[in-house]
């Protein structure tokens, strides 16, 4: 079957039910929510797996799981089924939502953005969501936009830079280096580094090869982070607006006189339909005018 054939073959049905069965792994409670019989919902999956010529779902009696293909096929399952449900509110439901996703420490990047938009589209309701990683959140259709630290690689994306922060390093308050006002990468060199590998915005590429820090902590959110850094574990360098939004008794934030800044650009998947991301971007670019 050519990949034309595959796509037209694939039907809701599918979608729905790779989707229950994801989130419940268990085919009988799935079937229940989906108000079907547990073997419907079997042939369901096993058709979707013929059309597209392999396993999505492996399950023996103890456990059901999804391969490889079936984790891939998942977020874009979510996302189709998301966009369809939109789709039939803009025509019979109730007005358009906008979701917008952020880290904190664009917050205050976000609330005049959000301002200038319900000023100039008054009747859109505007839902607006923190997260760790927003850049995942986007790309679930989670959100319809996000405002990132750090420019995303990612061809699915359509982004629009917003301003730079400076970088800073955060030490903990005994470090030999916390008196000072400011700090060279190289005096940083051969430190341990903390590291947010979900949404951080830092990686040993800062340094040369013969100054690259000797070890690396590595952490999930911002909380972890700043906790590390405060137990003495190791030190940290985020953008200028961590310092701003959070603040530890144990912690130092000082600038980095020679590190690169860090992009914050609003962000969006190609593609998506909601009429109002355009305008959501105009507002953007008008606030920070």
């Amino acid at each position: 079957m050519n990949r034309e054939n595959r796509v037209l073959n694939i039907e809701f049905r599918h979608l729905r039910a790779l989707v229950a069965v994801a989130e419940d792994l268990n085919f009988t409670r799935a079937a229940e929510r989906l108000r079907t019989t547990q073997p419907s919902l079997s042939r369901t999956i096993a058709s979707l797996e013929q059309i597209l010529g392999t396993v999505l779902v492996r399950r023996d009696r103890q456990s059901v799981n999804l391969t490889a293909d079936g984790t891939r096929l998942l977020a874009y399952a979510q996302l189709a089924l998301s966009a369809l449900q939109e789709g039939a509110d803009a025509v019979t439901g109730p007005p358009l939502v906008l979701r917008i996703c952020f880290a904190g420490v664009v917050a205050e990047i976000t609330g005049p953005a959000v301002k200038a938009f319900e000023g100039m589209h008054p009747g859109i309701e505007v839902d607006i969501r923190r997260y760790d990683d927003p850049m995942a959140r986007l790309l679930e259709g989670r959100c319809h936009l996000a405002i990132l630290l750090g420019s995303p690689k990612n061809p699915a994306l359509e982004t629009l830079a917003l301003t730079e922060e400076v970088r800073m390093a955060a030490l903990p308050a005994s470090h030999r280096l916390a008196g000072q006002d400011t700090i060279a990468l190289k005096e940083l060199s051969r430190e341990t580094l903390v590291i947010n590998v979900l949404a951080g915005t830092t990686s040993v590429n800062l340094w040369d090869e013969s100054d690259m820090p000797t070890k690396i902590v590595r952490v999930r959110n911002i909380d972890e982070w700043m906790e590390a850094i405060a137990l003495g574990r190791g030190i940290g360098v985020t953008p200028a607006s961590t310092a701003r939004f959070y603040s530890h008794p144990q912690i130092a934030f000082r600038t980095l006189s020679d590190a690169p800044r860090v992009p914050v650009v609003l962000a969006w998947r190609k593609g998506d339909p909601h009429p109002n991301i355009p305008d959501f971007a105009e507002a953007v670019r008008l606030s920070l005018t």
